[in-house]
């Protein structure tokens, strides 16, 4: 998948580059909520367990983009590491076949790339807009501790990205740029089998970024 969205990125890119666009190239600061929900049905009774949990976290980004002369714009951004946070859980021992224990849900997602362009839109209050779409490809892995011995495989999921920013030159320093944005990310729904118990998990984040490039 990743080699996917390298081919796709580069194609974009060529693309823009032949029409002789502008590189622009920059970090970003972003807060996101990601919020999860999930179910876990054990392998002995059956007994779905639901549960969500919500995190907060502010997280860097590298991105490059091209820039044609509309204002169209086709990148690709990357985040090394977003962790998700933990939940937990005690249970007691039941008539049901219930073990009692800690059980401990935690996971980060690895390796974020996402695919995207900014389309112009005109301006609102005078700021010029842009309509932010992409594709995100992660991958989900579980660093849980469940008393149940389960363990759950790591997983490459996509998700699809849409948003709403602004942008312009900076009055400062020749050639840098800001944009600012908010977007929303649904993933696909992680599902898997660990010690004969099933678990399902879908993934929704919700950002807002500011970001300083440079062209060139």
């Amino acid at each position: 998948m990743k080699k996917l969205i390298t081919s796709i990125s580069s194609l974009l890119f060529l693309t823009l580059v032949s029409a002789k666009a502008e590189i622009g190239i920059g970090i970003s600061g972003a807060m996101h909520l990601i919020d999860g929900s999930g179910s876990e049905t054990t392998r002995t009774s059956g007994e779905v367990n639901s549960g969500s949990h919500d995190e907060l976290a502010t997280v860097p980004e590298m991105f490059i983009e091209a820039i044609s002369e509309n204002g169209l714009a086709i990148g690709i951004s990357y985040i090394p590491t977003r962790d998700m946070g933990s939940k937990s859980r005690t249970d007691v021992a039941d008539a049901t076949g219930r073990e009692a224990g800690t059980y401990t849900a935690k996971a980060e997602l690895d390796n974020v790339f996402k695919v995207y362009t900014d389309i112009p839109a005109g301006s609102i209050a005078g700021y010029p807009t842009y309509i932010h779409l992409g594709i995100q490809h992660v991958t989900l892995t579980t660093l849980e501790s469940l008393n149940s011995g389960a363990t759950y495989p790591n997983k490459d999921l996509l998700g699809a990205t849409v948003g709403l920013g602004t942008k312009g030159d900076l009055p400062f320093g020749n050639n840098l740029y800001y944009k600012g944005e908010v977007t929303y990310t649904n993933f696909e729904t992680y599902e898997a089998d660990g010690a004969g118990n099933k678990v399902s998990a879908d993934l929704e984040d919700y950002a807002a970024r500011l970001s300083i490039g440079y062209k060139f």
